[in-house]
Parts: C-alpha cells; sequence; structure tokens
C-alpha cells in the first residue's frame, strides 16, 4: 500500500500521526532494528497497525500494562520479539492519607499535566483501592522528586512491577447497534440513549471530545478505535464496524464507561 492510499484511508487531521508512523517503520527497515513510539490511544494503535501492515517483513508489538488503554509500540523486523522492559515504561503507585482526602482520576491526570509532562508520555492511570499509573522509563527518577502533593494532600510515589497493576474498578459495558450512518450525531445518539437532537445539542455545546479534541460538528465521520469523552455522560469507545444490513445499516459494536 502506498502512502497516498494510507492517506486515503484515515482523516486530514490525522496525517501529522501517519507521518512520523511511517518515518519510525522506515527506520525499523532501515536499520533493521526496533523502533518505539509514544503512548498511543486505541485509534492511534490502530492506524499504527495499519501503516506497519504496509511494510512488509515489519511488526508491531504493544504494551502499557496489562489491559491498558494507552500503550506503546515497538515497529520491529520480524525477527524481533520484545520483552517488557523494551517498551521503557514503569508503573508506579501513588500513596497518600485516604482518611483526608478523595483522589480521582482527573486529580492525577491534572497535576502530571501541570508539572509540564506531555500526555503521550503517559500510560493509563488507574483507580481502585489504590492509584496506579504509567509512565515513560525516562522520567521515572524526575516524577518520584517533583510529585509530592495532590489536591493538597502529601502523596509518596512507589514504581512497582507490572505484575502488581491493578485493574481500574471502572468497568466497560459492550453494545452492538445498528446505525444509519457513521456521523457522530447518530452515533452518540445510540451510546447515550437520548434523542438526536440531545446529541446534536451536546455536540454544538462543545462537550464531545473525540480522541481528546472537541469536535463541534455534528456531520464528523467516527471510526474503529474512536475514543469519545462526553461530558455529563462519561467516556464510549468504538471497538469495531461491520458490515451492512439489507436496509444498508451498518453493524457497529461500542463500549461506554458512564457515570
Amino acid at each position: 500500500m502506498s502512502t497516498i492510499d494510507i492517506y486515503q484511508h484515515f482523516r486530514t487531521e490525522e496525517r501529522e500521526m501517519i507521518d512520523q508512523l511511517i518515518d519510525k517503520c522506515k527506520q525499523a527497515n532501515d536499520h533493521y532494528a526496533p523502533q518505539l513510539t509514544h503512548f498511543l490511544d486505541p485509534r492511534a494503535q490502530y492506524i499504527a497497525e495499519v501503516v506497519t501492515n504496509s511494510f512488509e517483513d515489519l511488526h508491531i508489538h504493544f504494551f502499557g500494562g496489562y489491559h491498558a488503554e494507552r500503550q506503546r509500540a515497538i515497529i520491529s523486523p520480524s525477527y524481533y520479539e520484545p520483552d517488557i522492559e523494551d517498551f521503557e515504561v514503569v508503573l508506579i503507585e501513588i500513596t497518600y492519607p485516604k482518611k483526608f482526602v478523595t483522589i480521582q482520576h482527573q486529580h492525577v491526570l491534572g497535576t502530571i499535566m501541570s508539572m509540564g509532562i506531555e500526555r503521550e508520555q503517559l500510560g493509563d492511570i488507574l483507580v481502585n483501592e489504590t492509584i496506579q499509573f504509567v509512565l515513560t522509563k525516562q522520567l521515572e527518577s524526575y516524577m518520584m522528586l517533583e510529585l509530592t502533593r495532590i489536591k493538597g494532600a502529601t502523596v509518596k510515589l512507589n514504581s512497582i512491577p507490572f505484575k502488581d497493576m491493578i485493574q481500574s474498578k471502572e468497568e466497560w459495558k459492550s453494545f452492538h447497534a445498528t446505525v444509519s450512518a457513521l456521523r457522530l450525531d447518530v452515533v452518540l445518539k445510540e451510546m447515550i440513549r437520548k434523542s438526536r437532537s440531545i446529541a446534536k445539542q451536546l455536540i454544538e455545546k462543545k462537550r464531545v471530545k473525540v480522541n481528546h479534541v472537541i469536535v463541534d460538528s455534528v456531520n464528523f465521520q467516527l471510526d474503529v478505535g474512536d475514543l469519545l469523552s462526553i461530558q455529563g455522560f462519561g467516556r464510549a469507545r468504538i471497538t469495531d464496524i461491520g458490515g451492512r444490513t439489507k436496509k444498508d445499516k451498518v453493524h457497529i459494536q461500542f463500549e461506554t464507561l458512564f457515570k
């Protein structure tokens, strides 16, 4: 598949990411050596697979912890089998005074972002009886030194092995639907189980993000791997797009993580 063919499958705003991934593939091919990406969300992972598969002798491997949503990829010649260490990620557990403060996902994310760390350097944040997050290995010592308070509470960080990674208490629910089109308003209506006009209002009032970017066009075309953040509801993601029904509707599968 040529570069032009790859572009045709994806959105214009995804071109920069595609270019970066093509560059990684070319380096893996030319130097016959593995190339590591930053953390990719599910949509970016899907694109990375398509791009890598367009190169004959390259494979792609993902890791960001077990059952992780955000993962780093290693693009490599087919001979190469990576170990966990090769992904250069670290799992950090946060200890804090639970009696006096409630720390949630957004508090951890907000604090880390305020330290000037880019989102692509940070993997999943897991909240259950304890709190853990996955980080690029090169930022580990900086994080240990600098992250001392979250939401006004003193916190302590420990690096722990990935075998001790918790599962977030958040539970995604799976659904199947048929839709007349893959437009944002049409799919959103199914996800939130409300009328199309409510879905349209949410979009136009800038309350819907797709892959962390606000989308205010009802005509926006969704695709596999897209992650939606819907203000007042929670998150949803498209896991599969199937064939069409006799009435020309499209089969889709999606998951929701609503409040």
